[in-house]
């Protein structure tokens, strides 16, 4: 298995599982249509609708192609994946108060925030309703316990006082459980059905969460570093919000005396678009966007040695090929 090649395109590295998410889609739309009610069925299609890259479901069906896993129960496993992300996206975005998601109004936008809080709990039945439909104790308690993870995260604001180290680690844990976490409970929860050998199963987890790492510290440069055309939403929307994300605090741990705009954002201020203007400028010039894509590439890193420590196959060579996507993408 190589380590580094040539950037591939999403749909090419995911060809090995495209019959096993066509089975995944399959399944979203029977979630959507074993809601029955016309107006819950609206909003679930809105929110199931193929238009996310389907990461988790096909870590999952490559990680059950790799161990030769009963593909019903991979498919089953991948749509819990999927429809548990789906129904975190809902909630998050009225913490965040967000209007649109992927281009398209979100649902607390589109409906009301009461819609949005029923159908993200809906979805959260749904989700359980499909691992517990595969018999195994332990993946019922993988889940709770990343959804555990995941809402502890909600509680993490990174903050700026000085220490622009605390305010990293701050940062890392709040993707950690925001991304990683979920990215490794699709890795976690596919050993189990695999029956994959302990050292195996530590390895599996381990290219699961630096993989999210590595994917989101992505996004974030992608927020400040990216084309609107490409991302398929406005750059500088962490900035707008007030967001320490990791180009933010590589800025501020090297900066001596911060620009105003750049003190405002430390102080957790939200910008005007003129002022995000002038933040990314002065992230880009600065080195700090730099330094924020050699961490996501150390974190690429992590995954590529926990992939060499798994079985040589074609399936985890497509991971490999994922790895290298989650940091050279534009979108």
């Amino acid at each position: 298995m190589t380590d580094r090649g040539p950037p591939r395109d999403l749909a090419e590295i995911l060809a090995p599982v495209q019959m096993g998410q066509a089975r995944v889609e399959a399944e979203l739309d029977r979630c959507v249509a074993d809601s029955q009610l016309p107006m819950l069925q609206s909003v679930l299609a809105s929110v199931l609708g193929g238009s996310g890259k389907r990461l988790r479901p096909a870590i999952a069906l490559l990680i059950g192609q790799a161990y030769r896993v009963d593909p019903e129960e991979v498919v089953l496993l991948a749509t819990g994946t999927e429809v548990l992300h789906s129904a975190t996206l809902v909630h998050d975005d009225i913490v965040d108060e967000a209007d649109s998601r992927r281009g398209q109004p979100s649902v607390h936008a589109a409906w009301s925030t009461k819609v949005a809080v029923l159908a993200g709990d809906y979805l959260f039945a749904s989700a359980a309703d499909l691992v517990a439909r595969l018999n195994r104790p332990k993946i019922v308690r993988q889940f709770a316990d990343t959804i555990h993870v995941m809402s502890r995260s909600e509680f993490v604001f990174p903050s700026f006082n000085g220490d622009s180290e605390a305010t990293r680690r701050q940062y890392l844990e709040k993707i950690g459980g925001k991304t990683a976490a979920l990215i490794a409970l699709a890795c976690d929860a596919t050993a189990v059905l695999a029956d994959a050998p302990d050292d195996e199963a530590r390895a599996l987890h381990d290219l699961g969460w630096s993989l999210g790492m590595a994917f989101q510290v992505t996004d974030d440069v992608l927020d400040v570093a990216g084309v609107s055309h490409e991302t398929g939403k406005p750059v500088g929307g962490d900035l707008r919000a007030g967001l320490l994300t990791l180009p933010v605090v590589e800025y501020l741990k090297g900066a001596a005396a911060p620009s105003p705009v750049m003190t405002r954002l430390a102080d957790g201020e939200g910008l005007s678009d003129a002022e995000v203007e002038e933040a990314i400028e002065t992230l880009r010039v600065s080195g700090a966007v730099d330094a924020a894509r050699a961490a996501a590439e150390a974190f690429a890193d992590q995954a590529r040695a926990a992939l060499r420590q798994l079985p040589s196959d074609p399936a985890f060579d497509a991971l490999a090929d994922l790895v290298t996507y989650a940091t050279d993408r534009h979108s």
